[in-house]
This record gives structure tokens, C-alpha cells and sequence, in this order.
């Protein structure tokens, strides 16, 4: 997705999420929460419950959705329901030229499920190569690989996890 249609798009996610999470502080899922509780106590222990709020944006053209918030309740075996978060990081890339934005588990080229990039470089669904037409924009000093240790263009090198950044496979934005 286009870094402009992305930028539509965020403050949707976050009001979305603030909505959810305010409803379930101030007490209105709370007989939802009750039904869940008394459901998985009278189900086998390996199941569980979720109930979802998602927000995808689909593609026509690309015949493919991309999930930009998944969060609920979801209860397994003993205690109460508790809010979930199911999203992947969103991840900038550059193809062809053009930021895109996307889980970090999708292609940003056909949308389609592609996680491990660096150690996978060729999307399973269209064939786009990390590095080629693909390329990961470092937009900070953040680490892709650990989000917790430091890279940059003169130190590739994450003292945090040791990972080195192919500087093929990325741009510096």
C-alpha cells in the first residue's frame, strides 16, 4: 500500500482500537466476557475462544486483503477473557521506486503472505526478490531484526543481536 494511502488509513486503526479498548474498560463487553468464561470452562481444555474486530483494507486488483488491525477477547482454559492484539509491525519498503507500507509478514508488491524476508528474499506468491525490486527502508536506526539494538549505513552491525544488514536488501530513508 502507498505510503499516502497508508497515512489515510492509520488514524482509522487507531480510533478503531481506542474504541475497542475503551468499551471493554468501561464494562460494556463484560457479559460477553461472562458468556466466553462459562463457554470455555464447559469446553475441552485445548480450545479457546477469540472474538475479533478486524480492519483489512482489500485489493481488487490485487485479489488480496491486508489486515491492518486484528485485537479482541480471547479466553483459554482458566481466567477471565483478556484483550489480544494480533498484528504484524508494519514494515516500509521501497518498490519500484515507491514507499509502500505493510505488515511485516506481506509482500509489498502483490500483498500476499511472505514472512522471513532475509532469510526467504522471494516473495512465494510473485516472485519479487528482497533486494531486487523489493528493498526494506530503514527510515530510523532500529534494527529490523531485534527492534531493540541500533544499525546505520556506516555500522551495519546490531550490538544488540549481532545481525548485519545486507545493505543490498535495504535503503536508508
Amino acid at each position: 500500500m502507498k505510503d499516502t494511502e497508508f497515512k489515510l488509513l492509520d488514524p482509522i486503526v487507531d480510533i478503531i482500537n481506542d474504541k475497542f479498548q475503551q468499551l471493554v474498560k468501561s464494562g460494556e463487553f463484560d457479559e460477553i466476557k461472562t458468556l466466553l468464561t462459562n463457554a470455555i470452562d464447559q469446553l475441552p481444555d485445548s480450545y479457546s475462544l477469540s472474538l475479533n474486530v478486524d480492519f483489512t483494507v482489500f485489493s481488487g486488483e490485487k485479489k488480496k486483503p491486508i489486515p491492518l488491525l486484528r485485537t479482541g477477547l480471547t479466553t483459554a482454559g482458566v481466567g477471565e477473557p483478556y484483550v489480544h492484539t494480533d498484528d504484524s509491525a508494519l514494515q516500509k519498503y521501497v518498490v519500484s521506486g515507491e514507499v509502500s507500507i505493510v505488515p511485516e509478514d506481506h509482500c509489498p508488491s502483490c500483498w500476499g503472505e511472505w514472512d522471513f524476508k532475509f532469510k526467504y528474499t522471494t516473495c512465494p506468491e510473485c516472485d519479487s526478490q528482497l533486494g531486487t525490486e523489493v528493498k526494506l527502508m530503514l527510515d530510523d536506526d532500529t534494527c529490523p531484526w531485534c527492534k531493540e539494538g541500533k544499525v546505520t549505513i556506516d555500522d551495519p552491525s546490531c550490538a544488540k543481536c549481532k545481525h548485519v544488514v545486507d545493505k543490498d536488501m535495504v535503503v536508508w530513508g
